[in-house]
């Protein structure tokens, strides 16, 4: 009787690793699908940010544009202005801000004849 027992035994073993194999990739793959949804997720939250930073930096693009414009019509109603202090306004980046320093009035050398 053990000789007919003994064959049966490798096969049962083989199908219990066989059906913890499949219950193991069942499990896999539900989780290769949660995984895949989180991603779908991310990439869809990461393009609302993408386009939320990009109005935000054209916002801030037409506000400073706005702002260069009233600084110089504020430095111009002020007096004379030469053309060279509104150029350098026009070009002014926030890394230039302690660069250009303007005096209360216009500095003008004495004309030598």
């Amino acid at each position: 009787m053990q000789s007919a027992a003994h064959p049966t035994e490798p096969l049962a073993s083989i199908e219990r690793h066989l059906v913890d194999l499949e219950y193991t990739i069942e499990r896999q793959s539900i989780a290769i699908a949660h995984l895949q949804d989180e991603l779908a997720d991310a990439n869809r939250r990461a393009d609302w940010y993408d386009v939320q930073f990009s109005e935000m930096m054209r916002i801030l693009a037409r506000d400073m544009r706005e702002l260069r414009a009233t600084l110089i019509c504020s430095v111009v109603s002020d007096g004379p202005i030469s053309a060279q202090v509104i150029q350098t306004l026009l070009r002014q980046t926030s890394d230039d801000v302690g660069e250009l320093e303007m005096p209360a009035r216009p500095l003008r050398t004495p004309r030598r004849n």
